[in-house]
Formats: structure tokens, sequence, C-alpha cells
């Protein structure tokens, strides 16, 4: 198999999606910080990410969305708005370096929820690397040196969530076109939210509302930009880049939260992002032609 076919393009876009990614973590952490509730601010996200969506809609029609996996489809939109609230609420709690530092444990939840729900099996390189990322997560949590801070449990609690989507996309790719599968997770993460979204209502300001439609559209960048950097390269060859999104954290945690990044931390994200690399290039050595996303 070829290794790169432009491998310039696809550090790039990986470079422009890690910008958009912490453009977008700290648009919502801004707002948190502004005491605009958590579940209003993942309406509002959703509800731009449809807005943006819509000329899709409009072009396939119901027709376009029609499946034969409803609740799997329905279910994806649903975790990902848990995974949003969980990361936002993190967002509120933690500095934005060490949350995005946890993010780099997704691998290693994808990874259980494989041998989980994809009978998949447990090999020594998987276990290696859970391991590395258990380490990597105690630096940065530091218990018995350091008060506890729930919003770990919930920067967590958003990684097993995008386990859970990003199995559900391998099982649903199998049948389903990539735009639709798109489409009914906006709309599912969209009417999902609504719901806790209205038990707090709070109408944000025109200031606020800016910043929410901003937070969608980069979004939808980071999505679309990222995709480009995977479409140039393999993962395995792109994924040291995505190590870029601490740097960045940790410059828009210095110049608009007045957050420091501490060299436990850096170590921590480090041992977790290694423990995702070794993972993802074991699963491409046992697997010649791996359908990655």
């Amino acid at each position: 198999m070829p290794q790169l076919p432009n491998m310039p393009q696809a550090v790039f876009w990986t470079i422009i999606s890690s910008i958009l990614v912490i453009a977008y973590t700290s648009t919502a952490k801004y707002l948190a910080m502004e005491e605009l509730p958590v579940p209003v601010i993942v309406f509002f996200r959703c509800l731009f990410g449809l807005v943006f969506f819509v000329p899709w809609l409009l072009n396939h029609g119901v027709a376009g969305l029609s499946t034969k996996k409803p609740f799997l489809m329905a279910s994806r939109g649903f975790f990902t708005m848990i995974g949003l609230y969980c990361l936002f609420t993190a967002l509120s709690q933690m500095p934005i370096s060490d949350v995005i530092a946890i993010q780099y444990t997704k691998p290693i939840f994808a990874t259980f929820a494989a041998v989980l729900v994809l009978h998949e099996i447990m090999t020594k390189s998987r276990w290696i690397g859970v391991f590395i990322a258990l380490a990597g997560m105690l630096l940065i949590v530091r218990p018995g040196f350091e008060e506890f801070n729930m919003g770990f449990l919930w920067a967590i609690g958003a990684m097993i969530s995008g386990a859970y989507t990003t199995i559900s996309v391998k099982f649903l790719t199998r049948t389903e076109d990539p735009d639709k599968i798109t489409a009914w997770m906006v709309i599912g993460m969209t009417v999902s939210s609504a719901i806790p979204a209205f038990l707090v209502w709070e109408l944000p300001g025109l200031e606020q509302l800016g910043w929410l439609a901003f937070a969608g559209l980069v979004a939808n960048g980071f999505q679309q930009t990222m995709a480009r950097g995977y479409a140039h390269a393999d993962a395995t060859a792109i994924m040291p880049f995505e190590f870029s999104r601490l740097i960045f954290a940790s410059i828009s945690g210095y110049l608009f939260f007045s957050e420091g990044l501490g060299i436990l931390t850096c170590a921590g994200a480090m041992l977790i992002f290694l423990s995702g690399l070794f993972i993802v290039r074991s699963e491409n050595n046992s697997a010649p032609n791996p359908k990655k996303q």
C-alpha cells in the first residue's frame, strides 16, 4: 500500500484542524465562563451545526434520510450530544490544556468499545497502550497530591461518548452514505439537546449568539479540515501532528484564560498521546488495509 500521496498537504490540513478545534473549545469555555448554562450552549451549537447542513437536506429531501438502521443512526446523534455536554462541562471546570490532553485517550476507549461491541481481541499491544495511557492520566490528575477536579470525570465521559460514536460509524459505513450519517447526527443532536436546554432555558444575548454561531461554523470547519488531512495521509503518519492541539490549547489558555501549563500535564499528555499512537500503529501492522475515519 502506498505510504503517502501528499504529506505536506496532510500536515497543513492537520495543523489547520488543530487550530480550529482549539478555537471551537476556547469559544465554548468562554461561553461557559460567562455563566450561560451548558445545556443551552450545547443546544445552540447543535442548532447552528444543523443550519449549516440545511443545503444538503434541501437538496436530498426526506428520501435522503432513509435508512435500515434508524436506531443506530439516532443513538449516534444522542451520544454525540452527550459528549458535547461532557466536554463543555469539563471546559468550565478545568484548564483547556488538561481537557485537550485527556482527549488523547479516545483511541483507548475506542479499543475497549471495539472489544465489547465488535468482539475484537484485546491484544498485548492494546493492553500496553492502555497502561501507558493510565499512567499519563495519573500524571495529569495527580490523585493524593492535588484536590480532585470533577471536570476530569466529565472529560472522561466525553471520551467514552466519542468511543461509542467511533464504533457506531464502523457499523454504519458498511451500508450507509457518510453524508446521510452526518445528517442523522446533526438532527439527532439538535432534537436531543432541546429538552435539557428547555429545562434551564436562558436566552443568549446578541454577542453570545454570535459566538455560538462562530462555534458551530468553526466546528464544521474542523471536521472538514480533519477529513482533508486524513484524505492525504494515513492516520499513523499524521497523528503526531495532532499533538499540536496541546500547543495551541496552551497558548489559548495563557492568552485568554490566564492558565498555565504544568510540566506534569505535558508529560501526562505525551504518555497518553504515545499510547494512542502505539495502538493505532500496532493495529495498522496487524491489518494491512484498515479503514480509518
